[in-house]
């Protein structure tokens, strides 16, 4: 049976992130109806003359190679992507798991300069530090759908 982009998840491939303790870096976005996913590929950070770069694999493999093809399988389930990203998430260092029911309030900006998805734990108000992720054109149609029928979701 599979998954489906738009229903059961939805996929950013490549956006930029903070990880704590490790920097800042590319990373693979996946957002299901329940948890925010965030999968880093490489991480910078530095400290005085001190600079590190640290990649990051699933299984000897890129993070958005290991989930596209977990994405692709046919026999993939909801519960199922959702269980082997948190298995994932546990094995690996530098993910970001957040439950979306800490996020009060989504923002899904359509536009072409600030094309994004934020996600703020805050109702109303200002954010200064919203947690956002970049989709591509490509990508952006399948956040849309998968955060339709959530309250607390504004699209601009």
């Amino acid at each position: 049976m599979g998954v489906t982009a738009g229903t059961d998840y939805a996929i950013a491939r490549k956006t930029t992130w903070i990880f704590p303790g490790a920097g800042i870096g590319p990373a693979t976005a996946v957002l299901t109806r329940r948890t925010l996913f965030l999968f880093p590929h490489r991480a910078f950070s530095g400290h005085g003359n001190v600079r590190s770069r640290t990649t990051f694999t699933i299984g000897g493999q890129s993070p958005v190679v290991a989930i596209e093809a977990l994405l692709a399988a046919p026999d993939t389930t909801p519960d199922g992507l959702e269980a082997q990203l948190r298995r994932w998430a546990a094995d690996v260092q530098g993910p970001v798991v957040e439950d979306l029911q800490a996020y009060l309030r989504v923002r899904v900006f359509t536009g072409w300069l600030r094309r994004s998805v934020a996600f703020s734990k805050k109702a109303s108000g200002y954010d200064l530090r919203p947690e956002s992720v970049r989709p591509t054109k490509l990508e952006l149609p399948a956040f849309l759908t998968l955060l339709s029928d959530r309250p607390g979701v504004e699209i601009k």
